[in-house]
Parts: C-alpha cells; sequence; structure tokens
C-alpha cells in the first residue's frame, strides 16, 4: 500500500529566468520553424492534427503485434520531422564521399605535380600523403597512340551522319514551325479582317471588362439603364479557321429570347396581337451582334415598362406579376408583357396592338436621347441634395392617347345623336371636330420635335351648331399630371342674343357631366327655336311652352331622343318623339297639328 508521502506533491523553487528579447522575435521563430520542420509548403492542416493526436496514439498499449511492428514504419512515413533528419543525415553522408573524392584527386594532382615543382606540389598536398610517400615518386609523360586511318574514316562518317541527321531534324522542325506559323498568321489576318468589318459597320470595338487580351463588341445601349450598361457586351472570340465568333448572349431576357408583346383582349377573349419580328438568323456574326442588340432592347423596354406601371398604378395601368395591363374601356385592355418570338394569329385589333408596340419603342429611343442631353450638359452646383432621375415615359403618353381617343369616340357618338336627333325632327344642326388640335400647328424639326408633340396635352376642339341659333364650342383636354390626371372638358355657349342669360364658359371633369350638359343644350335651344318660329311662349325659362289650345314641354334624353309632349287642361297628355330615325313627322307640322 503506498504511503502518503509517495503521492506528496515536490516543488521546485528558482528564479524566473530572464527571456532574451531577441527570442521571441518572429524571424527567431521562423527560422526555428524552419531549421526543426523545413519548409512552410510542407506544413497543413492534417499533418498539425495527426501530430497533435500521434502522443495518444502512442501512449495507448498496442494489441495486435502485426499493428505494433508496422506502426512504426507508418510514424516514420508521416512525421516529416524524421523525415527531414533522415534527408539531411544521406545528404551530409553523400556530402563527406563527394569531399573525400575531391581530396584524393587534390592530392593525386599535387604528387605529380612535386616531380617538376616540388614547391607547389608540396604546398597542396595532405599531411598523410606527405608521411606515406616522399615528394617526387611519381612521374608521368606523353605516349604517342598510333593511328589507325581506317578508324579515323569511320569516326568521321560516323560523325558527318550524325551532323547531317542533325541538320536535317533542325531543318523539318524550321520548316513545321514556318508553316504553323504561316497557317497562324492567316488565322490571326482572317480575325482581324472580321473584327475590321464590324468596325467598320459602326459597332464599338473594346475590351472584356472580366478577360484580359479578349476583343469584345458592345451591342448594348450607352443611355440604358444602370441594370443593362453592363450586359450589353459579348466577347469576340477566334474560331478554329480564323472567322470571328460571338459568344451566344442574345438570351438576355428572363425567359431567353422574348420580345415585347402587346395584345388586346375583349371580355377575357384575345381580339388583337402585336407583330413579333426578330429577323433570320443566318449564323453570321453580324447576325448574332443585331439579334443581341433587339433582344437587351426588348428586355429593357419591358423592365422600364414594369417600372412606370407600378408608379402610375390606378391610373388607368395594372400590374400583375409578369404583366402590365392598360385599360381601353368598352371591356377592353392592352396586356403588356414578353414572350417568345411567334408569328400573331389573325384578329380584327392587330394593328392597334402593333401601333401600341411600334410607339413603345419609339418612346424607349426618345428616353435614351433625352439621357445623352442630360449628360452632355454641365453638372449641378454640388449640394447635399440627391438628385433624383424622372421615370421614363413610356406608358403616359400611350395612356394618355387611348384615354383621349376613348373620349374622343364617346363624344363623337354624342354629336352624331345631337344631329341625328335634330335632322329627324325637321331641325338643322351639325359639328366639326378637329381631333388632336394643339399637334397639327407645331413645326416638326427633328425626331425630338416630333416626339414631344405627342407627349404632353392632347387637346381635341369641336364646334356644334344647334337649332336656334345656338352654338357650343367644346375642348377636350387628356393629361395624366397634375393637376388633371384625365380629361377635362370646357364647353363654351354662345346665341343670338335673345335668350335671356349668356351661359359663358363651363368645365366638366367627367364624361356624364359634359353628355347631360349636351343634353340641357340642345333641349334649350329647340326651345328657342319654337318661340322664335311660331307663337309659343316659353314659362319661366324652363322647357315649358304655352300656347292658345295648351301647353308642350320639350325634353332631351340622350338614351331616348327628342321628346315633345302636349294636352290640354285637363285632358291625357300626349307624347312625340324623334329617336333619330325617320318618323315621318316634323316638329313644326307636330306644332301646327298641335294648333300653336
Amino acid at each position: 500500500m503506498d504511503s502518503p508521502l509517495d503521492d506528496a506533491l515536490n516543488l521546485s523553487l528558482r528564479t524566473w529566468l530572464d527571456h532574451d528579447p531577441q527570442d521571441s522575435a518572429v524571424s527567431t521563430f521562423i527560422s526555428r520553424i524552419q531549421s526543426q520542420r523545413g519548409h512552410f509548403k510542407d506544413i497543413n492542416e492534417a499533418l498539425l492534427e495527426s501530430e497533435i493526436a500521434s502522443p495518444n496514439d502512442a501512449a495507448a498499449p498496442p494489441e495486435d503485434p502485426i499493428e505494433e511492428d508496422s506502426t512504426p514504419a507508418a510514424e516514420d512515413e508521416s512525421n516529416p520531422t524524421e523525415k527531414l533528419a533522415k534527408a539531411k543525415a544521406e545528404m551530409i553522408d553523400l556530402l563527406g564521399h563527394a569531399h573525400n573524392e575531391a581530396l584524393l584527386a587534390l592530392d593525386f594532382i599535387s604528387l605529380a605535380v612535386s616531380l617538376n615543382a616540388p614547391d607547389v606540389g608540396m604546398s597542396t598536398m595532405s599531411p598523410a600523403l606527405k608521411a606515406a610517400v616522399p615528394p617526387g615518386c611519381l612521374g608521368f609523360d606523353r605516349i604517342s597512340r598510333k593511328v589507325d586511318k581506317a578508324a579515323q574514316e569511320d569516326d568521321k562518317k560516323v560523325a558527318r551522319a550524325w551532323k547531317m541527321e542533325g541538320l536535317n531534324s533542325a531543318a523539318d522542325a524550321l520548316l513545321g514551325a514556318s508553316k504553323k506559323l504561316g497557317a497562324e498568321v492567316e488565322k490571326e489576318t482572317k480575325y482581324w479582317e472580321g473584327v475590321l468589318a464590324i468596325r467598320n459597320d459602326g459597332w464599338l470595338i473594346t475590351r472584356m471588362p472580366k478577360e484580359r487580351n479578349v476583343l469584345g463588341v458592345r451591342y448594348g445601349f450607352a443611355e440604358a439603364a444602370r441594370e443593362y450598361k453592363d450586359k450589353g457586351i459579348g466577347a469576340l472570340r477566334r474560331n478554329d479557321d480564323g472567322t470571328v465568333r460571338m459568344d451566344d448572349v442574345d438570351t438576355t431576357g428572363v425567359r431567353g429570347r422574348a420580345m415585347l408583346r402587346v395584345r388586346i383582349v375583349k371580355n377575357g377573349e384575345v381580339v388583337g396581337m402585336s407583330t413579333q419580328r426578330a429577323g433570320k438568323n443566318d449564323g453570321s456574326v453580324r447576325d448574332m451582334i443585331r439579334r443581341a442588340r433587339n433582344f437587351i432592347y426588348e428586355d429593357e423596354l419591358f423592365f422600364e415598362i414594369m417600372k412606370e406601371a407600378r408608379i402610375f398604378a390606378g391610373q388607368g395601368v395594372r400590374t400583375s406579376e409578369d404583366a402590365a395591363m392598360i385599360e381601353l374601356g368598352e371591356g377592353k385592355m392592352a396586356p403588356l408583357d414578353d414572350d417568345t418570338v411567334s408569328p400573331p394569329p389573325s384578329n380584327p385589333f392587330n394593328t392597334l396592338a402593333q401601333s401600341i408596340s411600334l410607339a413603345l419603342r419609339i418612346l424607349l429611343s426618345y428616353n435614351h436621347r433625352l439621357s445623352l442631353q442630360r449628360r452632355s450638359k454641365p453638372p449641378l452646383p454640388l449640394s447635399n441634395r440627391k438628385t433624383t432621375l424622372p421615370s421614363l415615359q413610356l406608358l403616359r403618353p400611350i395612356t394618355t392617347h387611348l384615354l383621349h381617343q376613348q373620349h374622343l369616340n364617346h363624344l363623337t357618338a354624342i354629336l352624331q345623336k345631337v344631329r341625328l336627333f335634330s335632322t329627324t325632327a325637321g331641325l338643322t344642326a351639325s359639328y366639326t371636330i378637329r381631333p388632336m388640335s394643339n399637334t397639327l400647328s407645331k413645326t416638326i424639326k427633328d425626331v425630338e420635335s416630333a416626339v414631344e408633340t405627342f407627349i404632353h396635352l392632347l387637346e381635341t376642339e369641336a364646334i356644334v351648331k344647334l337649332p336656334g341659333g345656338w352654338t357650343l364650342g367644346i375642348t377636350m383636354r387628356t393629361v395624366l399630371q397634375r393637376p388633371v390626371h384625365g380629361t377635362q372638358y370646357v364647353v363654351t355657349t354662345s346665341h343670338d342674343g335673345v335668350s335671356i342669360r349668356l351661359m359663358g364658359e363651363n368645365r366638366f371633369s367627367s364624361q356624364d357631366e359634359m353628355e347631360n350638359y349636351l343634353w340641357w343644350c340642345l333641349e334649350r335651344s329647340v326651345v328657342n327655336w319654337i318661340r322664335l318660329t311660331t307663337e309659343w311662349k316659353q314659362e319661366a325659362q324652363g322647357n315649358e311652352m304655352i300656347g292658345s289650345k295648351g301647353r308642350i314641354r320639350v325634353e332631351v334624353v340622350g338614351a331616348v331622343g327628342l321628346a315633345v309632349t302636349w294636352g290640354a287642361t285637363g285632358a291625357r297628355d300626349e307624347k312625340f318623339v324623334w329617336d333619330g330615325t325617320e318618323k315621318g313627322k316634323t316638329l313644326a307640322e307636330l306644332l301646327v297639328q298641335i294648333g300653336g
């Protein structure tokens, strides 16, 4: 049984050693590590982990004698320190042998030299050689050998043959190199001719930003959005025959080879679709560049459309996950999306869809020019305020035109009813319309001025002449900017001056208000015509008139027509309506029949 003294803790009390600062320097650590472990390239994480685990493995008792014999060999092979020490010992042993051979050769030469120059030979002889043999005991002389002419001729022939073979081999190598160099020169010349032809076509040749010594062609647009400036470049590489090829970069869109598609949908059914033309692909590099430019243009166009559609959501534009929709009225809408190139089916509204798609492409090019003009101007003074660029005007001009055309069609339909109601009643009425009158007088100087004429306010003027000398001037303005954001109607009313009051100018912001006012004007103009041409008298500035045999009431309802109601006091009223179809009786004849 062990005594308590055996388990006692033995302590050694000594003073702390003064460490030399040089021992903790990085240079000292590096030299020590290299002397112990060798070069750093032989040290890795797996090796260090194996060394950390090796003491524990060595302390464990071996269970299998076979493994006990093989473990030291494996450890020797896996321990770089032992391998380095072993290699160092072998290198020192070989250096010792070489040094000994060099000393023996020196002693041999010194002993031979001591025959004719004793002082020189003795100065380089080793002490062991001096003690073993006397100086000058080794002599040498030149021996003349008998020359064999036949052997000399054979040696010359062999040497000549080897020389000829070497020269032929060198000539063949030079000839092959010259042919290869000539072929490379032809391929390189052909490649640079192709690159020069691309440059002569107007394309910009530049270096690839992420590939050294590789040329590229910039087919994108310099004024494109920030997301597309780095996409519009393709590498020009050399084929095996020297021709130029460009990397297949025409799949720029999210859906690959996609182009903008405009459809006209009415009550859930597609009634029109735009034409998508990507051009024929003949496989040439010029065609690839052109197609890549077209596809990246279409991709940017759809990107900007979706970006603007989210800003103008609720103002006649709706968005979904992959499409923007413009409301056209009468149950029609125009979805804008990108799809693969495919021929459209034959539909009645294909022309409208194609016009919208062409207008969107023209507007994108116009916005590129505006961006170039902004970049060409001197920069603004430095300030803390961040300059925000306005959104591109793509959907807003298109929506303005479609909304204005929709309201113009509605106004034309109302004026046609006004004329029909009046003419079938035997009255005189007419109208003239100048669609988009504010765009007709401007002089078009360049492309910018041609587009600017149609991207802002649109104005249509109409002159309506009604019975009784009434004249209406209608100005319809459509704009999707503050403060209107829609269509405004300005109606000026004038008549012959006989009426009691002048109506002046009236403004309406909805179609229904303007339509009701036109029916009211037609009603009052008919009353004024009856008052001027017959004996009927207007009562209380209203639509009722009193005659000698009763009273009449003039009414105009858009869905019904021009109606005249008459009857005597206490009797049943009668009614006659002119709804735009021939009734065979005019208003004047009706009044005569009533007995006015």
